[in-house]
């Protein structure tokens, strides 16, 4: 009788698990290449605390591509440890960098819409999954639950994507 364990570590898994990942890591990827050129905008900010969230954003658009390529890399290799390791770091520094400046400066909505649940899926959610898929990644067990873990913010943020565009054909603008 197959255990969960020996499941999770047959090949066809693992492939399969590196190739949901490496689409996850493309999409970040993409993401990441083309937000880049924001950090050459001029700003004219006048208070402190928002120069340091536009410096902290700075320096997460400078990183991701760096992480995220590496996450590509690894599920390119079959490497899935490494890759969920990847993008759980991905997750955690958009937290650390992103998240915690926009907590600070904004606040966070607790609200049934649409940008509430987003302000809490990104904010509260998405760090305890990148922390738990990291730790069972760093122990190599149950790779397919860390795989999902990790890529939980980017599904969250592409179903929106595609209810707008949904919302958009079917009833336009």
């Amino acid at each position: 009788m197959a255990t969960a364990a020996t499941m999770d570590g047959s090949p066809i898994r693992r492939r399969g698990l590196c190739i949901f990942l490496a689409i996850i890591a493309t999409i970040e990827l993409v993401d990441a290449l083309t937000s880049i050129q924001t950090i050459f905008a001029e700003r004219q900010t006048a208070t402190g605390p928002l120069r340091l969230a536009e410096t902290l954003n700075n320096i997460r658009l400078a990183i991701t591509p760096l992480i995220v390529a590496a996450a590509v890399v690894f599920a390119a290799m079959g490497n899935a440890r490494r890759t969920i390791l990847a993008l759980a770091v991905f997750n955690l520094m958009t937290w650390f960098l992103d998240g915690i400046p926009t907590i600070v400066l904004h606040g966070i909505s607790l609200s049934l819409d649409y940008g509430g649940l987003e302000d809490v899926f990104l904010y509260v959610i998405t760090p305890i999954a990148a922390l738990a898929a990291g730790a069972l990644a760093l122990k190599n067990r149950r790779l397919a639950l860390a795989g999902l873990l990790v890529s939980l913010s980017t599904l969250f943020r592409w179903v929106g994507v595609v209810i707008f565009i949904f919302a958009v054909v079917n009833y336009g603008f």
